[in-house]
């Protein structure tokens, strides 16, 4: 495969990408819908709680399969890039890409931190009394 290839691959993929990426977005808007509602009404069942937390991890599940596919696509286009380097040279964009994501993580701490805090408030909003 050429550069060219790699970078048709990756955009194809990112397209894709967005998409998800918007559904699970959607998907964590209505988690913090629910479990507002559960904040504001405090009277709410035992099993309205754990269906929603449920629902909620769920969803931080999805979006953390998301993000860790993301990761590896982009460490595996990095590494067709290299490939392809060897048989001719690479543009200076690809060489930047493949330095950046050569062994990249599978999920970032930045990553983590942002689906972690997701997860915090969506859970503690949906166990924890309101204040007075």
């Amino acid at each position: 495969m050429s550069e060219m290839d790699m970078w048709n691959l990756l955009a194809a993929f990112m397209s894709g990408n967005a998409v998800w990426f918007l559904a699970y977005i959607v998907a964590i808007w209505l988690g913090f819908r629910m479990t507002n509602n559960i904040q504001m009404n405090g009277n709410v069942p035992l099993l309205g709680k754990a269906l929603v937390s449920v629902y909620c991890l769920t969803v931080i599940s999805f979006m953390t399969v998301l993000t860790m596919n993301t990761n590896q696509l982009f460490g595996d286009i990095a590494a067709g890039l290299q490939v392809a380097g060897e048989s001719g040279g690479l543009s200076v964009t690809a060489q930047r890409f493949v330095d950046e994501f050569t062994g990249f993580p599978s999920v970032n701490p930045i990553q983590i931190a942002f689906l972690a805090s997701i997860i915090l408030m969506q859970l503690l909003q949906t166990w924890m009394k309101p204040a007075d």
